[in-house]
């Protein structure tokens, strides 16, 4: 019996190969793994920069004209209300992806709609707390324009301040890093005399962030913890010359973890490639789809019950969808960022209990979504 599935997949500059990305890493799970008698077929559709209505017009002929079992959409907050409606009146399962740059509010939750992230704005309120524990009282945030609309620069100043810390310096650099030298940024963190240095940046505009501080008389002295894209193994392909960097987050491709690496042996060799965060992403909503699905092939519409006290051991640990049905898991990892001889390797030198994030949403319930329009960060 067939089980049709709905892919909704945007471009990206930062990912080019987002789509392929996920779309092995899913199929590495549902090709394998699900009963003999059940035929996956994915549906997939590109939804451009998933920023306007053609999103919710072709998830709308996904549900009447190929009546699928269930779509999976990449997509970011902006639209996200009135998408979950759509679900809502149809009666619909849907998975919202997206990195977790931004905060789920109360109306974008369903029954019929699980919010699948990385968990990047929690994991940015850990890396306050850690910061302001281990490093000291006083930090300097600097951020890209970009990076710095969605909600790591709110939510790692509360950590900061819930263990006593305080925020001495905000910088933020202007739309045109390519032509941007950062020597505001780098002599307001000597005004500052911080003890850690907090950094929201990704992609190119976060390289060039790195070599500035490696040039910098601070470089290795001061601290700096960054988001874990900052980090990203997949396109830090020469060594900075930065040191003394860290970042939070609830994976690392270099984790010691059975798991993990098992994920990462299969992936390589099925496509003879490393798999990144996208391709993880595929294969844990692969792993998820494993435990909605019936013996006959059908999806339940509440997703929300299908999976209720249910653990799914993933690459990441053990992975749980909680009381705002978005993702979580157990622990957050804090990674050094360290380059070996011919790669970068985020090594995780501590582990951190994730319970505390459950708390969090209504801290943080009336942050308005000003970030731009498309899924953080990635197109």
């Amino acid at each position: 019996m067939q089980l049709k599935i709905g892919v909704l997949l945007p471009r990206s500059e930062m990912f080019p190969t987002l789509a392929m990305d996920f779309l092995n890493g899913l199929k590495l799970v549902i090709n394998s793994g699900m009963p003999q008698e059940i035929d996956p077929v994915l549906l997939v559709e590109g939804i451009g920069n998933a920023v306007d209505e053609s999103l919710l017009k072709t998830a709308e002929k996904l549900i009447l004209q190929e009546d699928v079992a269930v779509t999976l959409a990449f997509c970011g907050n902006n639209q996200l209300i009135e998408f979950v409606s759509i679900f809502n009146n149809y009666k619909k399962p849907l998975i919202h992806i997206d990195l977790g740059g931004s905060v789920l509010k109360d109306d974008e939750q369903s029954p019929y709609v699980l919010h699948h992230t990385l968990n990047i704005w929690q994991s940015a309120y850990a890396s306050g707390r850690y910061a302001a524990q281990n490093f000291g009282k006083k930090g300097v945030v600097i951020s890209s324009i970009y990076d710095g609309g969605y909600h790591m620069a709110a939510t790692f100043n509360e950590g900061f301040e819930s263990e006593g810390g305080k925020v001495d310096h905000f910088y933020v650099a202007p739309m045109d890093y390519k032509s941007e030298s950062f020597e505001t940024m780098v002599e307001g963190i000597k005004d500052a005399s911080p003890e850690v240095i907090f950094a929201i940046f990704s992609y190119k505009e976060g390289q060039k962030v790195f070599d500035v501080i490696a040039r910098s008389d601070f470089n290795g002295k001061i601290p700096v913890l960054t988001i874990p894209l900052m980090t990203d193994e997949s396109f830090n392909k020469r060594d900075h010359q930065v040191e003394n960097v860290l970042s939070v987050a609830n994976w690392s491709f270099d984790e010691e973890n059975e798991n993990m690496q098992e994920f990462i042996e299969n992936y390589s060799n099925a496509y003879e490639n490393n798999p990144n965060i996208i391709a993880l992403m595929g294969y844990e909503i692969g792993l998820t789809l494993l435990h909605c699905v019936s013996s006959d092939g059908k999806v339940p519409s509440k997703l929300e019950e299908a999976l209720k006290n249910k653990k799914i051991n993933s690459p990441r640990g053990t992975l749980v969808y909680n009381e705002r049905n978005e993702s979580e898991i157990d622990s957050f990892k804090v990674r050094k960022f360290e380059y070996n001889k011919t790669v970068y390797h985020n090594n995780v030198i501590d582990s951190l209990d994730a319970s505390f994030s459950a708390t969090l949403y209504e801290t943080f319930k009336d942050l308005p979504n000003v970030g731009w329009q498309n899924p953080y960060i990635c197109t």
